[in-house]
């Protein structure tokens, strides 16, 4: 496979895939969103928006869903973080998910 490098800004999103989500789904996108409200600020339609055009968005949000539950330990157990550090760690978390 070539490989090109492009502009960013060329990248265009992919279409929706998903008009529809399950049942239940978007109460668990508020779930981790509120979590990670602090270091994750895309609105919560922009974030339904992508996980209806992901390819498995139920097997997304389950990865979304581990890193607010690490997050949140993480914090729990470093309580005197500060933003800079809480952002740091939310990175570390969101990159370790990155194939």
């Amino acid at each position: 496979m070539k490989k090109k490098l492009i502009d960013i800004s060329e990248i265009k999103p992919s279409g929706i895939r998903y008009e529809v989500l399950p049942e239940g789904f978007i109460d668990r996108v508020i779930k981790f969103k509120v979590i990670l409200r602090e270091v994750e600020t895309s609105s919560i339609e922009e974030t339904i928006s992508n996980f209806q055009r992901d390819l498995n968005p139920e097997r997304e949000l389950a990865i979304w869903e581990s890193i607010a539950c690490c997050y949140k330990l993480s914090c729990e157990n470093n309580p005197r973080w500060t933003l800079p550090e809480k952002k740091r760690a939310f990175a570390e978390l969101l990159s370790g998910t990155m194939c």
